[in-house]
């Protein structure tokens, strides 16, 4: 139940941009289906090797909330009036077969059905035709996760669980006032963010064709694509702190060898993390900044008795991370997408942990300003070089 509520929470935010039921959501709102093909892509050159033939497939139920003129926020004119959409998703790779170098037996990724909440914006709009980008996130289910030995080739998705991310690249037709053909182009990710292992990650890209449906639309409307908003500029502090969730990689390939020793599942560690920012709003929809993050890495001292145990010398350990990031925030409403690149003051976690993690680090995820205060709730995936670490969940204040 526990893994159930750690995937949730961040479909929450996804799903929280939707405005409150009302007359103008039903007016507004447009129904979709879409079908798409693609292939599944390694993550590195061990992925390739597990790859045996490769084949993607995506059905789509979708719908999708767009404000008018009557009910547009200052974000809504600024961003050209965005698509919020919100659907669910059924990932075939049943097309793709997977099998370890090691053994003869074939594995597939199977099905992973998923829910997931989706931003849409057009960068030109004629009435006619319209294009943009998109950005979703969401949760999936996968019916064959990894177990040995009967699916060990799937390395890609090791638990039931996963979070989903997909950006893409979007052209519309609208030869109907009721009925619009959509196609889109793009990469899509599910994992499940090192809360579980192995995780490599089930990562396609692909092309989607479909129907979009307006049931209350009597003409055309043509939306402006982008409408400046003043925005009082400011400094302020971004203050936050809260629960890293991670997993051992070093658990992981500390069985390798004997995959029957592999553990069913694998411990989740918490640990203390927090952050401190300045950050300059200098847009209505953007914030950018610098920024000190720090983790308590409670999980060291089983870093250092994992490489003792395999005989390796020479690493120091310490509970201390400490790093410095460069940060970026694009506001919707209550809703923040955040992104950070870092760089590594200090971090000794053995062996493993200067392997895999390099002196970079990538951060990406979603916060929700909570009404009436300056305090936000919030989740992101910290990740090496693309390969996720961990996750965060913290509680955070803007002053």
């Amino acid at each position: 139940m526990h893994n159930i509520i750690i995937y949730i929470f961040p479909l929450l935010f996804t799903l929280i941009a939707i405005p409150a039921v009302s007359q103008s959501l039903f007016r507004n709102l447009s129904y979709g289906f879409s079908l798409e093909r693609g292939k599944l892509i390694p993550g590195d050159e061990y992925g390739s090797d597990l790859i045996r033939s490769n084949g993607f497939g995506n059905y789509i139920l979708n719908f999708t909330y767009r404000s008018d003129s009557l009910s547009a926020t200052p974000y809504d004119r600024n961003f050209g009036y965005p698509g919020i959409e919100a659907g669910l998703i059924v990932a075939d790779y049943s097309r793709s077969t997977l099998s370890h170098p090691r053994y003869n037996t074939l594995s597939h990724i199977g099905y992973i059905i998923g829910l997931y909440g989706k931003f849409n914006r057009d960068l030109f709009n004629t009435g006619m035709f319209r294009g943009g980008y998109s950005i979703a996130n969401g949760i999936g289910y996968c019916t064959r996760p990894y177990s040995y030995p009967d699916n060990s080739g799937n390395e890609f998705i090791g638990t039931p669980f996963s979070i989903y991310f997909s950006a893409g690249v979007y052209a519309a037709c609208r030869f109907h006032p009721h009925f619009e053909f959509i196609t889109e182009a793009g990469f899509r990710h599910f994992s499940n963010s090192a809360l579980g292992r192995p995780n490599k990650g089930a990562n396609t890209v692909g092309v989607s064709v479909g129907l979009k449906y307006y049931p209350s639309a009597d003409d055309i409307p043509v939306y402006k694509p982008y409408n400046k908003t003043d925005c009082h500029k400011k400094l302020y502090l971004d203050v936050s702190a809260g629960c890293n969730l991670h997993t051992m990689i070093e658990t992981w390939y500390s069985h390798y060898a004997n995959p029957t020793e592999v553990p069913v599942s694998f411990p989740v560690r918490p640990s203390f993390s927090a952050s401190l920012s300045g950050m300059y709003r200098y847009h209505l929809k953007f914030s950018s900044g610098i920024g000190l993050d720090y983790i308590y890495a409670g999980y060291y001292a089983e870093a250092s008795r994992i490489d003792t145990n395999r005989g390796v010398t020479g690493y120091s350990y310490s509970p201390h991370v400490l790093g410095i990031s460069l940060k970026h925030e694009v506001h919707y409403r209550r809703i923040g997408f955040n992104v950070g690149f870092g760089y590594y003051l200090y971090r000794h976690l053995g062996e493993m942990g200067k392997i895999m993690a390099k002196p970079y680090y990538e951060t990406i995820g979603l916060r929700y300003y909570i009404p009436s205060t300056p305090l936000y709730v919030s989740y992101h995936v910290l990740a090496h070089l693309l390969r996720a670490d961990s996750m965060q969940f913290n509680i955070g204040v803007c002053i």
